[in-house]
């Protein structure tokens, strides 16, 4: 299990501390202790599984959600890192390993403090 205070890096190497404020079967939520109820920012934990027998998929997904909020209206930002593993011995756990470095070394490139020379920013611009 994972602590019930989560102490993360934001882009400028702040931290962001997010704590634990529910927990049931399926996952956990921690909220960060900076933000607030009108303007929450959310980290989600959450774990499932689809199908049966040989078609059974376990699926885990780690989302942050941001509000914000401005002169009535508010919009909410959400970024998702999602895990699907079929129960399979022929995906192993070094596969999941592996693929998961690909992908932060592609969210990493150029650094995130640079916004504009990153993989993030050219996803944002519809590069593909």
């Amino acid at each position: 299990m994972f602590d019930a205070t989560l102490t993360l890096d934001d882009a400028s190497g702040d931290d962001v501390v997010y704590v634990l404020n529910k927990q049931d079967g399926t996952g956990s939520e921690r909220m960060d202790q900076a933000s607030s109820l009108a303007e929450p920012a959310v980290l989600r934990i959450k774990h499932s599984v689809t199908g049966k027998g040989l078609d059974a998929v376990d699926r885990h997904l780690v989302q942050i959600a941001r509000t914000e909020a401005s002169d009535g209206s508010s919009a909410t930002a959400i970024v998702n890192f999602t895990v699907t593993v079929p129960r399979s011995s022929l995906i192993t756990s070094q596969i999941i390993f592996d693929m998961t470095a690909n992908l932060l070394d592609f969210l990493m490139a150029g650094g995130l403090t640079t916004l504009t020379t990153t993989n993030v920013a050219k996803l944002l611009l519809n590069e593909s």
